[in-house]
């Protein structure tokens, strides 16, 4: 990993600008909005991913070891560590800058002993845990291929731990959309640098060849709201940001990719799904 890795570089320069601009530096997210039972406002909005996992691992034991591979500025492993007391967690991030502010984070309201926060690749980084749960929000999409994550997230589960997986996904394979569609899509990965942008099905056989079996597919985008005021402004502007160019740069590329989500969402070919996973052994052939 190097600072010239894209998907580094797309944190570091995005990340403040995620945590102010949209919304998101008091529940410490800069992932997806949910409006789910119970949800009135956009902080709780951003926060219900995390109340998603909690229900996930609170059911394997009184002191769990979690790993948030793609951990951001530690948001949810916050949230985790202030509802479960006895939770032993470490978030791993490629961005220094997410890494630098998750430290803080974790210091300011502390959790110091008990969250610790590791700078790396999460698909060659291994840390000395075997963990009861691993968890992945939206961080699947951007390793470099579903197998290398998800091998990575077995590598760090006991037999019998669970990994959490909530992000974007293809609703058919590629093969399947129309060409207007796969441009989209292709906007999207290359805005957002999702090397790993496919369908839930993909993601099930990758897990399967790493000896991890489904429990639960749950789609969550009714729970989604696009059409935000700031999504409208993004849709006026993507298209000449598209036509100039600029979707490799990582200020432009966020706003066409996504505008392009927002398009996939409303329209069917893309979903928002949370996948769980149980590790049952050692990584075997998928069928």
């Amino acid at each position: 990993m190097t600072p010239a890795d894209p998907v580094a570089r797309y944190y570091d320069r995005n990340t403040l600008r995620f945590l102010v601009a949209g919304g998101g530096a008091r529940a410490l997210a800069i992932h997806r909005e949910l409006w789910g039972d119970g949800v009135r406002t956009a902080e709780e909005a951003k926060r219900y991913v995390n109340r998603l996992v909690e229900e996930q691992v609170r059911d394997l034991g009184a002191a769990p070891e979690i790993v948030d591979l793609g951990c951001g500025v530690g948001g949810t492993l916050l949230h985790l560590a202030e509802r479960i007391p006895g939770a032993r967690l470490h978030g791993l991030t490629i961005s220094a800058r997410q890494a630098g502010l998750a430290r803080r984070f974790v210091r300011l309201r502390g959790h110091g002993r008990r969250c610790r926060i590791h700078h790396g690749d999460f698909e060659t980084l291994r840390l000395d845990v075997r963990a009861d749960a691993a968890v992945g929000i939206e961080a699947f999409a951007h390793a470099r291929s579903p197998a290398g994550f998800l091998d990575a997230a077995a590598a760090h589960l006991r037999v019998g731990g669970r990994l959490v997986l909530v992000d974007d996904f293809l609703a058919r394979d590629d093969a399947r959309l129309s060409p207007n569609e796969r441009r989209r899509v292709e906007l999207l990965r290359r805005g957002w640098r999702l090397s790993s942008a496919v369908t839930a099905d993909a993601c099930v056989r990758a897990a399967r060849a790493a000896g991890l079996h489904l429990l639960e597919d749950r789609d969550l985008t009714p729970l989604v709201r696009p059409g935000r005021p700031r999504d409208r402004a993004v849709a006026l502007l993507a298209p000449w940001l598209e036509r100039l160019g600029l979707v490799d740069v990582p200020f432009f590329g966020n706003m066409i990719g996504g505008n392009a989500l927002q398009e996939g969402l409303r329209e069917g070919f893309l979903r928002y799904r949370m996948l769980v996973f149980e590790r049952v052994g050692p990584a075997f052939a998928a069928s």
